[in-house]
């Protein structure tokens, strides 16, 4: 096993909430345990060694912002800097898991990469004190794999639920109440990790740029892209049908919107597989970009980064940009 210590980031989330009635585990409060109580509940053996806890939230991740993920990233960061932390564990609620999942990715990855550390984002699906919990499972799994992380060479931001390791990048919710809703479709991981893309900076600003996701559906006109322009959006992430396929009536508007210098990304509102590039609508003609695999939550959060990113660049070229995600 790797030496030194551990590094646990509270996030809150089901796995450290409770029920009221731990028979009826769909109905509890998020965030009711903290970190350093979830780790004491485990009983670990000594070979795990020093554990360091920090409590850098403890909510319901369905309210997280753009403050708290830059909080949670400055801790990763100078967790991954610190020569006594071999590894780093997050723990996190799954409705937003994986958001948090593709910024650590889209920012930090390239250093995890550099210090050869595991950064390893878990949760539950079911509170701590109901029948069968998945948390102590998932959380034990987590720093085992932070631990390793050297000698298996997986290392970068990574996720494990449901007894499935993978890549934080392909964390997603596909199911309400499913143990393996956010890794169903994960790629799990296998060998050693090597590609890595250059890491975004990260944000020094607690205004991120207003990207908003519009659903492509039947019946669509296109009115909510016009109220949204009118208001100063300054980008728009199309949850688009099957393989990314917008409306005719949303289109008309969205095309619009892009030559009004609003970023429009398209992706998917199906919950997995990839969008591909000019398929089946013309992104290049309309100057959209295609979100490839990420779905409409993450493409919003890598859109932002992108706009952020080109900003500080001093470019007007996010699609480059975005590209890199």
């Amino acid at each position: 096993m790797n030496s030194g210590n551990l590094l646990v980031l509270g996030m809150g989330g089901t796995i450290a909430g409770l029920a009221t009635d731990p028979q009826k585990p769909m109905s509890y409060q998020a965030g009711q345990i903290s970190a350093h109580g979830l780790i004491e509940a485990l009983q670990l053996d000594s070979d795990m060694g020093p554990i360091e806890v920090i409590q850098v939230a403890n909510m319901d991740s369905r309210h997280m912002n753009e403050e708290l993920l830059m909080q949670l990233a400055w801790a990763v960061k100078a967790g991954l800097e610190r020569e006594d932390v071999a590894g780093i564990v997050v723990t996190h609620g799954t409705d937003t898991m994986e958001e948090t999942g593709v910024f650590l990715h889209a920012t930090l990855g390239k250093l995890a990469s550099h210090y050869r550390k595991a950064v390893v984002l878990t949760g539950a699906m079911l509170p701590a004190n109901a029948e069968h919990a998945d948390g102590p499972t998932n959380l034990r799994a987590a720093l085992y794999l932070a631990k390793e992380a050297r000698e298996t060479q997986q290392f970068g931001i990574l996720a494990v639920m449901a007894g499935k390791p993978c890549l934080a990048r392909d964390l997603s919710k596909q199911h309400t109440h499913a143990l393996d809703a956010l890794v169903v479709n994960a790629r799990e991981l296998d060998g050693p990790i090597h590609k890595r893309q250059a890491d975004l900076n990260l944000p020094t600003q607690m205004v991120w740029p207003w990207i908003e996701i519009i659903t492509s559906h039947g019946g669509s006109s296109g009115r909510l892209v016009d109220m949204l322009t009118s208001q100063g959006v300054e980008g728009i992430v199309i949850a688009g049908t099957g393989q990314g396929s917008v409306h005719q009536n949303l289109a008309q508007h969205l095309i619009l919107a892009a030559e009004a210098g609003i970023a429009v990304v398209r992706s998917s509102r199906t919950g997995a597989g990839a969008v591909f590039s000019e398929i089946p609508e013309p992104d290049s003609a309309w100057n959209w970009l295609s979100a490839r695999d990420l779905n409409p939550a993450k493409a919003r959060i890598a859109l932002q980064l992108a706009l952020l990113e080109a900003n500080s660049r001093k470019t007007e070229d996010w699609q480059s940009i975005f590209a890199t995600i």
